[in-house]
C-alpha cells in the first residue's frame, strides 16, 4: 500500500507549482517534501515529477494524482457522514466542461444536485475536444467531452447530440450569402470563431475545402460575446440551437444554411470508475439534464 504522506506531497507540489510553496501548505520544510517525493519515486522505480518551473507531473505522476484525488473525495465524504448533517460541510468537485454546454444546458442540469449535495464546483472551461485531457491528467473528476472512449479507470456515458446553427443577421446574410453558402462565399464572409482551437468551425470550413488561412475571421473567446458580435452584424457564427432558437423565431438572426442540417456534436460524460456517492449522483444529474435538453445521439 502506498504511504499517504508522499502522495499528499505530490498533490500539493503539482497544485502549488513548486516544492517551496507546497512545503508551506503542508507546514513542513522543503527538504521534507523532497524526501517524501524521493521515497515515492524509489518505491515506484520511476520519477513522478519533472523538476521544471512550474513543476509538472510525469505520466506516472498524473496517474497517481488521479488516485490521490479520488481518495481525497472519498475521505471528505466519509468525514461528512461521520460528522452527521453539518449545514456548512461542502464537498468540492473539479469538473471540465465545454463553453457551449456551460452557456446552455449544463447549469440547469446540475443546479438541484449542487444545492442538495452541498457541492462547490471548480469549473474548468475548454474546447470539447480537449476537456478529456484534463481528466487524464487528474485535474478534474469528470468532464463533458466529444471523446467516446473511456480512459483506463474511468467510465463514459453518452449525453446526447448538440445541434448547431450557422447564423447571421438578415442584413449580413443578404450581403454575403444571397446566393447561398459555398466555398466562394465563405472565402469572402468574416467568420466568428471562439478561438483557434475551435474545431467545430474549422471542421465545418474543411467540408468546403477551406483551411484557417483561406477565410477572414474574428476570434471571440466567450460564448455570449461571440453571439453579440454576430448580432452586431460583424460576421456569421456557429452557435448551439439551444442558444439561438428565440432569436431565429423573432427574425433577429437567420440560418444561412437555409434549414439544411448544420454540424452537431455528440457529447459524453466521463468520470472516475471508482465513484463516491456524491460524484455518482452528480453524474446522474448531468445525464438527466442533458437528456432533457438535447436529442439522443444518432
Amino acid at each position: 500500500m502506498l504511504d499517504a504522506k508522499p502522495l499528499d506531497a505530490l498533490e500539493a507540489i503539482v497544485r502549488a507549482g513548486s516544492f517551496e510553496l507546497a512545503a508551506q501548505w503542508l507546514c513542513i520544510t522543503p527538504s521534507a517534501v523532497s524526501q517524501r517525493i524521493r521515497q515515492l519515486e524509489e518505491h515506484l522505480g520511476q520519477t513522478v515529477l519533472v523538476r521544471s518551473q512550474p513543476v509538472r507531473p510525469t505520466p506516472a505522476g498524473k496517474r497517481l494524482l488521479r488516485h490521490v484525488r479520488q481518495l481525497q473525495l472519498l475521505e471528505a465524504e466519509l468525514r461528512h457522514d461521520l460528522a452527521g448533517d453539518v449545514p456548512d460541510a461542502f464537498t468540492t468537485l473539479a469538473v471540465a466542461v465545454n463553453a457551449d454546454s456551460l452557456e446552455t444546458w449544463f447549469p440547469e442540469a446540475i443546479a438541484d444536485c449542487v444545492t442538495q449535495e452541498n457541492l462547490l464546483l471548480q469549473l474548468i472551461v475548454d474546447d470539447q475536444d480537449y476537456t478529456h485531457a484534463l481528466l487524464k491528467n487528474g485535474d478534474v473528476i469528470g468532464c463533458v467531452t466529444t471523446q467516446a472512449q473511456a480512459l483506463t479507470g474511468c467510465q463514459s456515458v453518452c449525453l446526447g447530440r448538440m445541434p448547431y446553427v450557422c447564423v447571421a443577421t438578415p442584413a449580413f446574410a443578404r450581403r454575403y450569402f444571397a446566393h447561398g453558402v459555398s466555398a466562394e462565399t465563405l472565402r469572402a464572409a468574416p467568420a466568428i470563431l471562439f478561438n483557434l482551437k475551435d474545431s467545430l468551425h474549422l471542421n465545418f470550413m474543411a467540408d468546403y475545402g477551406l483551411a484557417l488561412n483561406d477565410f477572414p475571421y474574428f476570434t471571440v473567446p466567450a460564448v455570449h460575446a461571440l453571439l453579440n458580435v454576430v448580432l452586431a452584424g460583424l460576421g456569421y457564427g456557429l452557435t448551439p440551437r439551444l442558444q439561438v432558437a428565440d432569436l431565429l423565431a423573432s427574425g433577429r438572426l437567420v440560418d444561412v444554411l437555409a434549414g439544411a442540417p448544420g454540424p452537431a456534436l455528440t457529447l459524453y460524460w466521463h468520470s472516475w470508475a471508482l465513484q463516491s456517492p456524491k460524484l455518482a449522483r452528480f453524474g446522474a444529474a448531468v445525464q438527466a439534464g442533458a437528456a432533457q435538453a438535447m436529442p439522443p445521439a444518432l
